[in-house]
């Protein structure tokens, strides 16, 4: 039976290019916060553009809308907005971050507060749990738990990527990564390079996808087979969709990163390769061409 775990990977993959010798690099201001209740975590480590140029700002603009939708549906299953939007002045980044802070802090808080309660009526009502059951379980509530990642990891002279990845608990049998994945934009006018390749080129990039996901595999310590693995991950008729995260350059190749259950158990983590320039490049869009100088 498979049972790997190799979220690290995916993180390293991500990490792989960052602080490389670039020639004008954006600058960043980093803003870091923590706070907790008796029921609930949260902290949040964001990086903005700083600078107050073309680029910067469009790159500031692009990244609040993101964390718009992340943390302005926080806890939403159903796309039910939970934070107002910011309407304030985006040159300024600490009010906005401040905004969805505020809002997304107030939103877990009493949402983890009104766990804990149906779970403590529930645990005291219970005739079947001795007293001294109930004193252990009321001691031990799960606390919920959100970390907001917004990240700078590479950069060159032609693009710039941050990553986009938080960690979320609300008190069931594990955590979850979620976020936007790498976010890439030219450094040319700040706009995000979102579609290297063509969706529809899936099919002729299987080769490629089977041999990556084999080598994370093969790094994770389970050495397999195609005909092995691929009746054990949720996808269709032995066929690799394109993941739903953004692909992202790096150094090598390019980045590609499946979350969690989009193709493989909890227990596998993130799949994650990197696939070569010289094999992907008869795939790679023009805007991808072009941002890349191939």
């Amino acid at each position: 039976m498979r049972f790997v775990k190799c979220m690290a990977l995916a993180a390293a993959l991500l990490l792989a290019a960052s602080c490389k010798d670039a020639r004008g690099p954006m600058e960043t201001e980093l803003y870091h916060w923590a706070d907790s209740t008796a029921c609930a975590l949260m902290t949040m480590d964001a990086e903005l553009p700083s600078g107050s140029g073309k680029v910067a700002e469009n790159v500031r603009m692009e990244l609040t809308d993101v964390i718009d939708g992340i943390l302005g549906y926080i806890t939403s299953y159903e796309n039910e907005r939970m934070v107002p939007a910011y309407d304030g002045d985006v040159s300024d980044p600490k009010a906005m971050l401040e905004h969805y802070r505020d809002g997304a802090f107030g939103v877990i808080s009493r949402l983890a507060q009104g766990d804990a309660d149906e779970r403590k009526a529930y645990i005291l009502e219970d005739e079947d749990f001795t007293d001294e059951q109930k004193a252990e379980f009321l001691e031990s509530f799960p606390r919920w738990e959100y970390e907001f990642s917004l990240q700078k990891v590479d950069e060159t002279d032609r693009y710039v990527v941050f990553r986009s990845m938080d960690y979320v608990y609300m008190g069931g049998a594990h955590g979850g990564i979620t976020g936007a994945g790498c976010l890439t934009f030219s450094k040319k006018d700040g706009s995000r390079v979102a579609d290297f390749v063509d969706a529809s080129g899936a099919a002729g990039m299987q080769p490629l996808l089977i041999k990556g996901l084999l080598d994370y595999y093969a790094e994770c310590g389970y050495e397999t087979t195609w005909d092995e693995l691929k009746d054990g991950l949720f996808i269709e008729d032995g066929f690799i969709p394109l993941p739903s995260w953004p692909l992202y350059p790096t150094d090598n190749g390019l980045g590609f990163i499946y979350q969690q259950y989009e193709i493989a158990s909890y227990a596998e983590g993130m799949p994650s390769f990197v696939v070569p320039y010289s094999d992907i490049e008869p795939f790679l869009t023009t805007e991808a061409r072009s941002l890349l100088g191939l």
